[in-house]
């Protein structure tokens, strides 16, 4: 967010005189818990009586979205990483590392895992560790390092899918010039290109905080010196956001358009239509659904971001002592809140995109479900066989134990039986010489 609730107090006093006689509030202003600092001057003024009640009223609905970015969005951090990684590991095996596709999908996986762990982990982590945070709060060093290193990686995967399905919509469309030309070279030089441009835009960071100032994982943003970007902020959502979501939709409209097409020109060609599958078409569709998918879950957090850019630029409202005025401030600074935790909740429907691909990758890719399933089925495999080893060798050592326990056993039978044959012998023989004697 441009201007941060944190940042809003001090904004006031330079614009507004301070203001020692208020109203008295029956809500203390510790019931605004997201503030760090409440030795701030004028924080009675800045936050009214009204806006802290509206706060109490958004309680179950900012605790709900508190508790996925606390609790599901490190599960899927976790998931994520380890999907991803397994899905690079897929994707690098002899039967699909043959194509320019998979070399964009390798990418990708990395790109995917950086954002989880520089932007959503360690958002996470500064958060709920207050040592953690202070060691970004201590070191520039590390805290314009994290800025840079969470953006790069942000915005390199979102325009890793604008270049993969382009790709695949200027293939499907001029077919013979994609064949003749070296698709991976052309692949690697449009992901090196786009990995210098992502990181010559995340060095703006170094001279604003951007939505980190105000992020929905609440921690004490390490920048201290921070320059607005005031309508500049328009150009950087268009790049991460809108830009990316138009270039996604009209290949997307593209694909299918062709995919139609050559459907019903196949239908014309061929009488065993039906037998025989489009294999361009499967991987356009592999492509169409990592897209689709993108799209809806960056859709909404671009809407409420241009919203509340416009909020925050255009409609912004400063604390007076008119009353007029500072009712529109009131009504500003509660749609502004209101506004900040539809992020939060946009935000983490977003996370998801990053744990998604392999599933997505395994229900429309067949190359990728078979690997999965000989992988799966190899790994159950040697389970099973380590199993039975384990079992034979227990096996031979109960039969062994078996085969000397035995004897002993039918040993002990015989002398026990022998002398108690021979008790009963002499005990019939006494008895016999007794009764002759009487």
């Amino acid at each position: 967010m441009l201007i941060s609730m944190q940042s809003i107090q001090s904004n006031d006093s330079s614009n507004i005189y301070s203001f020692g006689n208020h109203d008295e509030c029956p809500l203390h202003i510790t019931v605004l818990d997201f503030i760090y600092n409440f030795t701030v001057p004028d924080l009675e003024f800045t936050w009214p009586c009204e806006v802290r009640s509206y706060w109490l009223s958004l309680q179950t609905f900012v605790k709900f979205v508190r508790f996925l970015l606390s609790y599901v969005t490190p599960l899927i951090i976790v998931v994520g990483v380890l999907l991803n990684t397994i899905s690079f590991a897929i994707l690098n095996t002899s039967v699909l590392c043959d194509s320019s596709l998979s070399l964009y999908l390798k990418v990708l996986a990395i790109s995917d895992n950086g954002a989880l762990i520089f932007n959503y982990a360690v958002g996470i982590a500064k958060s709920h560790f207050t040592s953690f945070n202070d060691l970004f709060m201590n070191s520039q060093f590390l805290c314009d390092t994290n800025s840079v290193t969470m953006e790069l990686f942000q915005f390199t995967s979102t325009w890793l899918v604008v270049l993969l399905t382009w790709a695949r919509v200027l293939a499907i469309i001029f077919p013979f010039a994609a064949h003749s030309s070296n698709s991976e070279r052309s692949a690697i030089l449009s992901i090196s290109t786009l990995t210098c441009i992502s990181f010559i835009i995340s060095l703006t960071k170094l001279y604003s905080g951007g939505y980190e100032t105000d992020s929905v994982f609440e921690f004490i943003p390490c920048q201290k010196k921070i320059k607005p970007w005031g309508s500049a902020m328009y150009f950087y959502i268009a790049l991460s956001t809108w830009l990316p979501l138009t270039f996604i939709f009209i290949g997307n409209v593209l694909l299918i358009m062709h995919m139609k097409k050559s459907d019903a020109l196949r239908r014309k060609l061929t009488c065993s239509f039906r037998q025989k599958i489009n294999k361009t078409n499967k991987t356009s569709r592999t492509l169409l659904t990592v897209s689709m998918v993108y799209l809806i879950l960056l859709l909404p957090l671009g809407i409420v971001e241009t919203l509340e850019l416009y909020w925050d630029v255009i409609l912004i409202k400063y604390p007076t002592k008119n009353i007029k005025e500072n009712k529109e401030y009131i009504n500003w600074l509660e749609e502004k809140m209101l506004l900040k935790w539809c992020r939060g909740l946009f935000f983490h429907i977003y996370h998801w995109n990053f744990a998604s691909n392999f599933f997505l990758y395994y229900l429309t890719g067949e190359k990728f479900r078979s690997i999965v399933t000989q992988k799966l089925t190899s790994y159950k495999n040697s389970i099973t066989s380590q199993k039975l080893l384990k079992c034979f060798s227990w096996c031979k050592c109960s039969n062994r134990s078996k085969s000397v326990k035995i004897p002993s056993i039918l040993l002990i039978k015989v002398v026990t039986f022998n002398e108690s044959s021979i008790n009963g012998n002499t005990t019939i023989e006494h008895n016999g010489n007794v009764a002759s004697i009487t």
